[in-house]
């Protein structure tokens, strides 16, 4: 995965967010996942994802939510 400009990509730039900038990027990744054109960038928005919000859980005590990266169905 390549660096984000403006984000956290390491644990050390995670933990000089604020809570409401770190909700902002996990929000962000969110999005790019939900509008991802192909499955690699899908794949990738999830791991960013995911790894956002494992960050959120260990500084700020709010747990991450269980993800599970299935296939996308045709027709949604």
């Amino acid at each position: 995965m390549g660096r984000l400009k403006g984000g956290a990509n390491t644990e050390a730039e995670a933990e000089r967010l604020s809570l409401s900038e770190l909700n902002l990027l996990i929000a962000g990744a969110a999005w790019r996942f939900d509008a991802a054109t192909n499955s690699n960038l899908r794949k990738n928005a999830f791991k960013r994802l995911v790894w956002l919000e494992a960050q959120r859980e260990r500084l700020h005590d709010i747990e991450a939510p269980e993800r599970k990266l299935a296939a996308r169905r045709s027709g949604e």
